[in-house]
């Protein structure tokens, strides 16, 4: 008799008990992209755009951050010339 793998007890990531209608629309989705990612490495002018996608985004993110780290650290973006924002000057009259 084969056993039926969704109606064991399974606790997701976040430490709640899945139902068996969860279990199962999470091991169909998980086929899916295990399906999807054979077929993007399968084909080197798509994995390539993947590949450059995915560092433009690492990159566009490594941005983000470092503008998130300045408001963390209670720098505002006119004082930190780094951040793209021009602080402005006062000019002394004679």
């Amino acid at each position: 008799m084969k056993e039926d793998c969704y109606n064991k007890t399974h606790i997701d990531m976040s430490g709640k008990l899945m139902s068996a209608d969860d279990k199962r629309w999470r091991a169909e989705s998980d086929a899916d992209a295990m399906a999807r990612v054979e077929e993007i490495m399968s084909d080197p002018s798509r994995r390539k755009m993947a590949i450059n996608v995915a560092k433009q985004r690492a990159s566009d993110l490594q941005k983000r951050a470092g503008v998130m780290q300045r408001v963390a650290g209670g720098g505002s973006p006119a004082n930190n010339p780094s951040s793209g924002s021009r602080a402005k000057t006062q000019v002394k009259k004679k």
